[in-house]
């Protein structure tokens, strides 16, 4: 029988990662209650995983292919598809993470848990979602002949990247957001707003010489272009590197932030 010693000492990270592991099962059923209860009573069900991405692919790419005849080296739906393929699953992962603890406020009071758990519950319900997503890009590429490469061998890195660096910043938010209920609404804005500044449905080559490498501090912006650089064979720029290195301090501040907060959560709900 497994003791469970509950101190007014900060755990220590080997004791707070081990926490963790032994609740593993409680992020898995977090995630399926979350799935069950999203798509619950709808006509199309997990249909809508793929309905929703579908259409503002439509969207973007008459409005921007044809209005704004924007070029790109492959079908320009293609380039569009790539990008709201990784924007969606870290807009998911970083606005339901961040909201995670205000919207399981009465299961923190009734059991006692790492509530790390719950912002890290949002990222495998965005994980299950991005699966069945990435089916239909995988149909979207064959029907266009683009053929496969080396460098898909990467993407499973890549990916992992993109949920360290969306789930650090839902830990900082989430932590944040119980003693400022503001961030609430504050975050949608947030990732509204930073799609602007993510190549997502604009290419790189728009932007001015000067500028293009400044783009790169911007985590997503590095993580999309290196998923196209893999799949497209689009042309490596070693700045991605560093949006690449700022994902990870991302994701080691949000842990640690959240860590120092856990104790005091409890408090605020």
């Amino acid at each position: 029988m497994t003791k469970t010693i509950i101190s007014a000492e900060p755990d220590s990270l080997t004791v707070y990662l081990n926490k963790i592991w032994q609740h593993k099962s409680l992020i898995v059923t977090l995630a399926k209650r979350d799935l069950k209860i999203k798509y619950a009573q709808t006509a199309l069900g997990l249909a809508w995983t793929v309905v929703q991405p579908l259409f503002a692919v439509i969207v973007y790419t008459l409005f921007f292919s044809v209005l704004m005849d924007f070029e790109t080296e492959y079908p320009y739906l293609l380039f569009v598809l790539s990008g709201i393929l990784l924007w969606g699953l870290f807009n998911y992962i970083f606005s339901q993470g961040s909201t995670s603890l205000t919207q399981n406020q009465d299961l923190i009071r009734k059991l006692y848990f790492p509530k790390i758990i719950l912002p890290l519950s949002k990222a495998l319900v965005g994980l299950a979602e991005f699966a069945i997503i990435s089916l239909l890009f995988l149909a979207v590429i064959i029907y266009y002949g683009i053929s496969p490469n080396w460098k898909l061998l990467f993407i499973p890195a890549i990916i992992l990247v993109l949920c360290l660096f969306s789930t650090g910043l839902s830990f900082m938010l989430s932590a944040a957001t119980i003693k400022n209920r503001d961030l609430n609404h504050i975050i949608p804005f947030l990732v509204n707003f930073g799609i602007w500044f993510t190549p997502v449905f604009y290419p790189i080559s728009i932007i001015p010489e000067q500028y293009k490498n400044l783009l790169y501090l911007n985590p997503m912006a590095s993580i999309i272009q290196l998923f196209r650089v893999c799949v497209f064979n689009e042309a490596f720029n070693p700045y991605m590197l560093l949006g690449i290195a700022l994902s990870f301090l991302i994701f080691i501040i949000g842990f640690f932030y959240f860590k120092k907060m856990e104790d005091h959560i409890v408090d605020y709900i």
